[in-house]
């Protein structure tokens, strides 16, 4: 019986030293965005809109959708746009830093950087 409990200690053991280790690193990591998101944040003079921001996006949305004229001149000027080279490096920035945020996700979702892990038993 001595041998079933030592293996349950053990087991245990191992599923609090590895919930420590991870949380060390959740909290450590934590940690380190916050205070890289506080150095972006007064250095780029971040801030929330104010109410009067928001008043004045939402009501001038809600007038582009009630006229039609301005949705006229839009689609004109939509037709009109001839991307250039700015515009093409522009794409492919944002599309890196989106393709970096998805990866990002995926690494997290799977916890595993390379594939995903393996489930159940696997038959050849």
């Amino acid at each position: 019986m001595s041998a079933i409990v030592t293996k349950a200690t053990s087991f245990v053991n191992g599923i609090i030293a590895k919930s420590t280790q991870l949380t060390n690193g959740a909290v450590y990591w934590g940690k380190v965005t916050a205070e890289v998101g506080k150095v972006v944040y007064k250095s780029e003079g971040l801030a929330p809109p104010s109410t009067v921001q928001f008043q004045q996006f939402y009501q001038s949305a809600f007038k582009f959708i009630q006229s039609p004229e301005q949705q006229k001149a839009f689609l004109q000027k939509a037709i009109k746009f001839r991307p250039g080279k700015e515009c093409a490096v522009k794409a492919g920035v944002y599309g890196t830093q989106l393709l970096a945020f998805f990866s990002v996700g995926e690494i997290i979702g799977r916890r595993n950087v390379f594939g995903y892990p393996a489930v159940g038993a696997h038959h050849h």
